[in-house]
């Protein structure tokens, strides 16, 4: 999953920053910048007309996870991309997993 979008945080420019959604799922995203936010900073990510609060739980080189204040609608934020498609595809619907896990990782990193 690649998809273009604009970070905004409390300690970036105003107008904010282009960042890529690497990988998403209802609980949080995972990001790169180049000028990653710092662990424990509020940010805002905007794609389209969707926008998504949290916080940021880890940050590993220009990549970064972010934990979703709100649950994240992963229809709306994959609309109008190939991504939707293929994953409507590949769900498994048997156990309710999708390929956009959200690995509840060690936050301390």
């Amino acid at each position: 999953m690649s998809l273009s979008a604009f970070m905004l945080s409390e300690f970036g420019p105003d107008e904010g920053v282009q960042v890529r959604i690497l990988n998403a799922a209802v609980g949080g995203l995972k990001v790169r910048a180049d000028a990653p936010p710092k662990l424990g900073e509020i940010v805002e990510i905007k794609h389209r007309s969707l926008t998504i609060r949290g916080e940021v739980i880890r940050v590993e080189g220009k990549r970064f996870a972010i934990k979703a204040s709100e649950p994240i609608d992963l229809e709306q934020l994959l609309a109008k991309s190939n991504l939707a498609t293929k994953i409507a595809l590949t769900t498994h619907r048997s156990v309710g997993e999708s390929p956009l896990h959200w690995s509840n990782q060690d936050r301390s990193t």
